[in-house]
């Protein structure tokens, strides 16, 4: 799955998407499947080079310890980590190579920077659902759109592969200039060169699905001859606060700190899970509270159960056949949560710890 974009790391919308993909990837485990978890780290990008300029930081230690935020907070969300967190910096020259490929083949040109022709990919915009004029409308709403002419790109929607770096960015050779990578070409090298050239479930935050998955999607079945590239993609829902969307840009940001400030890990993770992965909804501090006495509630009850020293039953095959059925639909987290809570009601300390271990994993009850 596409990762973090290491320059302001660690809060509930992030928390979100990672919390929702590590329930999936321990479901399935569960259910005895081996799974290969990648998560990428997309440390070459213009938000990071942005931050890292206001800082006046080295973009390389801005990323480093973004990074490394992320995976505290995961950490102590109880994930289980991803098999590989590959980052864009170290992968350059399978980015070069593939970038050479797609140009050698006809599926990219060269002008200020090389580009993908989008116009050689039939079925650009499917994936998001848009029509050409939806797709330019939300490129220019987010300042994407860039110059289209003779020495520039030739589409609107056409997208850089690589690209001249900026004097304080880094660079790195290529036949077609010093320079470093476009943001989707990045994700695309990775993901085929970690899982194969066509994967089982991709995603990531909604916010990606135009532009970015659907541009990684066009590449990769581009490079590969493949199709489809993914054939599941999951996409989760954008969370608010104070009435809009979470964002870096508009500051009202929560932190994974500062919620683990007023409950439990478990609590935290509990509540994050209780809502369905694609769809948007507002984090409030009264949810987080009315989870950490959930969360309370169940770590008397096992603790109880532990010091009992009560013989090792089976879990309830109905309380388990319901929570295995919610998971199996779609990953109904929230539905899960509710046999989660009907296994606390009718006391069956196994269903409720084979439940936990699903929808909070490690994360700490108190």
């Amino acid at each position: 799955m596409c990762g973090v974009t290491p320059y302001d790391s660690g809060h509930m919308g992030h928390a979100f998407t990672f919390s929702v993909f590590d329930v999936l990837v321990r479901f399935l485990e569960a259910g005895g499947q081996r799974v290969k978890y990648v998560q990428n780290v997309t440390d070459i990008d213009d938000p990071l080079f942005e931050r890292a300029r206001r800082d006046e930081i080295g973009w390389r230690e801005l990323a480093e310890r973004e990074t490394q935020v992320h995976i505290r907070d995961m950490t102590v969300l109880g994930w289980r980590p991803p098999d590989a967190m590959p980052r864009v910096s170290d992968e350059i020259k399978r980015i070069v190579s593939a970038s050479s490929k797609l140009h050698s083949s006809g599926y990219a040109y060269r002008t200020d920077a090389l580009y993908f022709d989008v116009s050689k990919y039939r079925g650009y915009g499917r994936l998001s659902h848009r029509t050409r004029r939806s797709m330019l409308r939300k490129l220019r709403d987010e300042g994407l759109l860039g110059k289209v002419g003779p020495t520039a790109k030739r589409d609107a929607l056409d997208f850089p592969l690589w690209r001249p770096s900026a004097r304080d960015e880094p660079a790195w050779p290529s036949k077609f200039g010093e320079g470093r990578p476009g943001w989707h070409i990045e994700c695309s090298v990775m993901a085929m060169h970690y899982l194969g050239e066509q994967i089982d479930i991709h995603g990531g935050g909604r916010d990606l699905q135009f532009s970015h998955h659907e541009s990684e999607r066009a590449q990769s079945e581009s490079l590969s001859g493949k199709k489809p590239f993914a054939r599941a993609w999951m996409h989760t829902g954008m969370v608010r606060y104070q009435g809009r969307k979470m964002s870096k840009s508009l500051g009202n940001l929560v932190k994974v700190s500062q919620a683990l400030q007023r409950a439990p890990a478990a609590a935290v993770r509990l509540y994050l899970v209780s809502h369905r992965y694609g769809r948007d909804w507002d984090f409030d501090w009264q949810g987080l509270a009315r989870s950490a006495r959930l969360v309370e509630r169940m770590r008397k009850f096992l603790a109880d159960d532990t010091r009992a020293g009560t013989r090792k039953t089976p879990p309830g095959p109905a309380l388990m056949a319901e929570f295995n059925a919610a998971l199996a639909d779609d990953l109904d987290t929230p539905r899960a949560v509710r046999a989660l809570r009907a296994a606390l009601r009718q006391r069956d300390a196994a269903a409720l710890r084979a439940m936990k271990e699903i929808l909070v994993g490690s994360a700490a009850l108190s």
